[in-house]
């Protein structure tokens, strides 16, 4: 008796033992169909004009530099102050305190041109 409930409790095991097995392959398996994926970047941060912008920039005539552009602000440099924007498409929005910027973001060659209803202007990388 006790002789076959010894063999009864090596078959039990035997068969809990291939069944861990089945399930740590079908576990790996799972895993390796699993796709690691990268955080999606923005559309903003896909936009091929971000890098273009980014840089200092100065108007025709001027011996200083206007402004400088990072990822997250506009620069003024004679006013000292930074301002949050954003860039969708080719337009540009720039959060002043007392108003909001909209306006279209163009180059021709080197040169970078901010426009709206009311005006263009056009702006050249600072040499220092």
């Amino acid at each position: 008796m006790v002789k076959q409930l010894v063999i009864c409790l090596g078959i039990l095991t035997l068969f809990s033992c291939n069944d861990t097995k089945r399930n740590a392959k079908k576990i790996n398996q799972h895993i390796e169909n699993i796709e690691i994926k990268s955080p999606k970047k923005s559309k903003e941060e896909n936009n091929p004009l971000r890098k273009k912008i980014l840089g200092i920039w100065t108007s025709k005539g001027a011996i200083n530099a206007d402004f400088k552009i990072d990822e997250k602000t506009f620069y003024y440099v004679d006013d000292f102050a930074n301002y949050k924007y954003s860039l969708t498409g080719n337009t540009i929005t720039i959060n002043y305190p007392d108003y909001i910027y909209k306006g279209k973001v163009s180059f021709i060659n080197d040169t970078l041109i901010l426009s709206n209803n009311e005006s263009e202007v056009k702006y050249w990388k600072f040499k220092e």
